[in-house]
């Protein structure tokens, strides 16, 4: 099999204190076979004349020009131009941490030929400071390709499947395949591709390293925290629920796992909605009784006990305290 052919999507608007770090950890990789496609947002700050620089300095990197339409709607575009055997998705806030991460993925896509190649992130400030590192157990180890179906529980349970596409390499031929697309128009989009794509992978490896900093430095970056975000994030739910009662999913039981997590993450966020959308999700926490990872089950434990009001309440007071621990 041939090099790798990698092509890396970053959407862009108005990131300019932070794009050109995006840009050379793209160029300090020991690996060439890339394209990049940087799609500007509609930038009003500067971003679109830096990532326009890139395209006219390196021949690997394009520009496109769009109207304001959000991260979806630029990703999907991304995606039609893209040429690369493997998609990976980069934030033009964000930057990789390892020059060597695409020869590493080369190495074992060409190896085991799977579908996707996870890797880590760690979270850092508006500065490049580390704030938070992740506690989770590492990715499994052994074998270089394992079957989806039989690690997605486990992935669940020790919280690894992370509801991000940019810490996915994605083959290109799969999501074209099954029409794999973000939601436009709304926050959340990237819980609803994972769960798209991961109900059609068939072969999945793993890299152990932290190689993505996710900067987390603007109030609304995370989906949730965005203003419609918990309205968002409740229709990914419902749409999922109903396609798992529905039996419409492969592997229901780590599908499942993820939405009751996500379910929990809205009940923090719940007091930012009408009273008649907290009155249409709260039909919804039958799904707790299905969550496989522990903070998870921790929420149903202390739902069983205190109620849905009470639990909300909990859930909301953890999340702002993590949010100031950070």
């Amino acid at each position: 099999m041939d090099n790798t052919f990698f092509s890396i999507i970053i959407p862009v608007y108005n990131c300019a204190p932070f794009l050109n770090e995006c840009i050379d950890s793209i160029l300090e990789q020991n690996y060439r076979n890339f394209e990049v496609i940087m799609i500007d947002d509609g930038s009003t700050d500067g971003s679109a004349q830096i990532a326009k620089s890139a395209a006219e300095e390196h021949s690997q990197f394009r520009y496109i020009a769009a109207n304001h339409v959000g991260a979806g709607a630029a990703r999907n575009k991304g995606m039609e131009q893209a040429k690369g055997d493997y998609l990976l998705f980069l934030d033009a806030d964000d930057y990789w941490r390892d020059p060597e991460l695409l020869k590493s993925m080369d190495r074992g896509i060409r190896h085991y030929n799977v579908d996707v190649v996870m890797f880590q992130m760690i979270q850092v400030s508006q500065d490049g400071m580390l704030l938070l590192k992740t506690r989770k157990p590492p990715f499994p180890s052994g074998s270089g390709a394992f079957r989806l179906r039989e690690v997605y529980p486990f992935l669940v349970r020790d919280g690894q499947v992370l509801a991000s596409a940019c810490t996915k390499c994605v083959r290109r031929s799969l999501v074209e395949e099954y029409k794999i697309k973000f939601m436009e128009g709304t926050t959340c989009e990237d819980i609803d591709w994972v769960l798209q794509l991961f109900s059609h992978v068939k072969t999945i490896s793993f890299l152990n390293e932290e190689a993505y900093a996710y900067r987390q430095h603007r109030k609304g970056k995370r989906a949730s925290e965005a203003e419609d975000g918990p309205y968002n994030l409740a229709r990914v739910i419902r749409h999922w629920a109903d396609l798992i009662k529905r039996n419409k999913v492969p592997n229901g039981k780590a599908v499942a796992g993820m939405v009751a997590f996500e379910y929990g993450v809205f009940m923090g966020y719940s007091h930012q909605v009408s009273g008649e959308e907290r009155k249409r999700m709260k039909q919804y926490r039958y799904l707790l009784k299905y969550g496989l990872d522990r903070k998870t089950r921790m929420i149903a434990k202390f739902y069983n006990v205190f109620g849905y009001t009470v639990t909300c309440m909990a859930v909301r007071l953890y999340l702002l305290g993590r949010k100031f621990r950070r």
